[in-house]
């Protein structure tokens, strides 16, 4: 049996949602800028040394971190996409710009990883440093793209949702 849930339990559920995603977001944010800054840091070397005539297997062990950090960053993504988002857009009561920016962020982070990921996988061995740089390269794009992105989330869109948080807390609280 279905049970309709009244307007005000809709927006105490859509409350605890968005304050738990919140607490969520905040979290996941902290770890992948640190896992981004150390596979920049490693994109970032490889290729450099030229005394090195194949950089096959420091692409495989960034291959692999890439392919983690991808499945984390997909899930983070995913959510803010189908749950964050649409809850600021109604919320606002208009199509925010921003958030559709951020949306082909994802889009365009995910297309320079599985750029790095189609390198690799069409690469043979050795992987000589001008190859290795071109790979790499990708990985520096989307480093850019997501640094930028979590920015303006946490300059933007976070003072935003809190604010809609408070709103309907205060609302309900009356």
């Amino acid at each position: 049996m279905l049970q309709t849930l009244s307007r005000e339990e809709q927006v105490v559920s859509t409350v605890d949602v968005l304050g738990d995603g919140m607490d969520q977001l905040r979290d996941e944010h902290g770890l992948l800028k640190r896992e981004m800054m150390e596979l920049y840091g490693m994109a970032k070397v490889v290729g450099q040394n030229e005394d090195v005539l194949n950089w096959s297997v420091s692409l495989d062990c960034l291959r692999g971190k890439i392919i983690q950090f991808m499945e984390k960053m997909n899930a983070h993504s995913l959510w803010e996409d189908q749950v964050l988002f649409p809850m600021v857009r109604d919320y606002s009561g208009q199509k925010l710009e921003e958030l559709t920016v951020l949306e082909q962020e994802h889009k365009l982070v995910h297309s320079h990883m599985m750029s790095f990921l189609h390198l690799m996988e069409g690469a043979a061995a050795p992987i000589n440093s001008q190859k290795a740089k071109e790979a790499a390269a990708c990985l520096l794009e989307a480093y850019t793209v997501l640094a930028g992105h979590f920015r303006k989330e946490e300059e933007n869109l976070f003072p935003l949702a809190e604010q809609m948080l408070m709103d309907l807390e205060q609302f309900f609280t009356c």
